[in-house]
């Protein structure tokens, strides 16, 4: 018997906590600051939660580590320091 085929289409059950920045921001004076995402998305890293956006780079990768924990997920961690 055979499940995969060559027409096999991926269901998008994979979930994981995806952990990226920096990415530019601006702060309440107009300044430029780095900013990092944390959030639960699929394969492709498309998001299948809301994004949770932070200015702290080490309380953002704590609360990668703790969703990724929690929730028994693989933690997909492209963030560096800025």
């Amino acid at each position: 018997m055979c499940i995969a085929t060559a027409d096999f289409t991926n269901t998008g059950l994979y979930r994981a906590v995806y952990f990226d920045g920096p990415q530019s921001d601006r702060d309440a004076e107009g300044e430029e600051v780095p900013s990092w995402v944390v959030y639960i998305g699929d394969d492709e890293a498309e998001p299948v939660s809301h994004l949770q956006h932070f200015r702290s780079y080490e309380i953002a990768e704590q609360v990668a580590r703790h969703l990724a924990s929690d929730r028994r997920l693989d933690l997909i961690h492209d963030a560096s320091p800025a």
